[in-house]
């Protein structure tokens, strides 16, 4: 009976140890870790132009959401719908034949707290009739000891010059 159990104990060892040398074989060529949240199209695909129209920290009127939100406006009644939430005065009129404005609202921000703040947008075709607009952020940490809070609304808009369907990638740096 223990030779019994010896020998399926050992059998079990045995195909344990040889399914761990056939793993050990794979990927074992690659030099780097794979991350597959690192863009592997960036290189070669063809850039849109992309526009800045006007940026600011605060709204003309009350936005009655605290949350960062992406809005993509594409004709020319949402834009001046929208535009007007956010600033006072007439923004020139956009081509909305060739492309359309996207809006990047980061929300409410307390200048004492942990935020992001907008570093950069660009665009680049993705396939047939789609653009992928890809938003990075940088980190912002709370101020340490005494700070005054002062909140803000930071807000960009910017014209796309593409009419294909548009997708995000957001990253933070």
């Amino acid at each position: 009976m223990i030779n019994f159990m010896f020998s399926s104990q050992a059998k079990i060892s045995g195909l344990v140890l040889l399914v761990v040398i056939l793993l050990q074989g794979c990927g074992g060529e690659r030099t780097t870790p794979y991350n597959p949240s690192s863009s592997s199209s960036s290189s070669s695909a063809v850039a849109v132009t992309t526009q800045v129209i006007t940026q600011g920290t605060d709204t003309s009127t009350f936005i009655a959401h605290e949350d960062k939100r992406l809005q993509v406006m594409r004709n020319e009644n949402d834009f001046y719908d929208i535009s007007d939430a956010y600033v006072n005065f007439n923004l020139a009129t956009q081509n909305f034949v060739d492309g359309q404005v996207v809006l990047l609202d980061l929300g409410e921000q307390d200048s004492c707290k942990q935020r992001l703040e907008f570093n950069s947008i660009r665009a680049e075709e993705a396939g047939d009739d789609s653009v992928k607009v890809v938003v990075t952020y940088r980190e912002r940490a709370a101020t340490s000891g005494t700070c005054t809070p002062v909140l803000s609304r930071p807000f960009y808009l910017y014209y796309v010059q593409s009419r294909g369907t548009l997708t995000f990638e957001e990253s933070i740096l």
